[in-house]
Formats: structure tokens, C-alpha cells, sequence
């Protein structure tokens, strides 16, 4: 059996704390400026099957930055902006994946030539990058190859 998850199950939802695990997105940017809990950082290494050594990398939070912010019990508000880019990214290949999880971290995480031999995860390490790979979310899901 395939490892599909229900859409409501999202992992942008999650991270941000939404209610009902709809994410309202007035509520979503109120949650990233004020910083998100610690816990998001396990949340998104389970969801991404990654290391912490690998999300530190990631996200570009030094893994002593990491361990200072897991007693502090909160990310600064442009860390949680990048949790939640890759959390969104998540969700739209598992999207893409039609609800097969695995597939979509295997997708994430395989090198592709049009990303310049990058994983998409790899290529969104910078808001334009990311930007990318939505791009090419996009296009995979209505059949435009390029």
C-alpha cells in the first residue's frame, strides 16, 4: 500500500500551527513573523526523511544556531519563513505525486538537469530557487515539459 496522505494533512498546516489544518494565510505570516516552535525543525526533518546535518544545510542554520534555538524554543522569523518554503515545496510534490509521499521525497531529493544537476530541495535553498521548482511543479502537473 502506497503511503498517501490526505490533503487536509498538510505539511505547511502543520508547521505554521493553522487551525483545522487549513492554513489561513494572514494567520500563516503571523506565525512566521512571530517565529515558529522549535518542534517544526523535527517535523520538517521527518517529513523530508533528511538529518538534522542535511536541514541545517537546507534551511542555512548553523547546526549550533539549531541547538541555541531548541533551548530558546523558537526560530527567528526569516528561519521560519524557510521552514515554511519547504514545507509549501513538500506539499505541492506530494501534490504532484497524487498523495504518494514517498514518491514525492524521492522526487525532492533526486538530481534533476533542468535544476543544473541539483535536487529541487538543493535548488530552493534561495527564494528564487524555489520560485523554480514551483515553476516546474507547475508545469510537470499540466503536462508543459520544457
Amino acid at each position: 500500500s502506497r503511503n498517501v496522505k490526505p490533503l487536509d494533512k498538510r505539511l505547511v498546516a502543520k508547521v505554521t500551527g493553522a487551525k483545522n489544518g487549513t492554513p489561513n494565510r494572514t494567520d500563516m505570516i503571523s506565525s512566521v513573523k512571530h517565529g515558529l516552535k522549535f518542534a517544526v525543525v523535527a517535523q520538517l526533518e521527518e517529513a523530508l526523511d533528511a538529518t538534522q546535518k542535511e536541514l541545517s544545510e537546507l534551511l542555512c542554520i548553523p547546526v549550533s544556531t539549531l541547538r541555541r534555538r531548541k533551548d530558546e524554543g523558537r526560530l527567528q522569523p526569516d528561519e521560519s519563513d524557510r521552514v515554511v518554503r519547504f514545507a509549501q515545496l513538500k506539499d505541492a510534490a506530494v501534490e504532484l505525486m497524487q498523495g504518494d509521499d514517498k514518491a514525492a521525497v524521492a522526487w525532492l531529493r533526486s538530481p534533476l538537469p533542468i535544476l543544473g544537476s541539483e535536487s529541487p530541495l538543493q535548488h530552493a535553498m534561495t527564494e528564487l530557487g524555489a520560485r523554480d521548482v514551483d515553476d516546474l511543479i507547475l508545469r510537470l502537473k499540466h503536462g508543459v515539459f520544457s
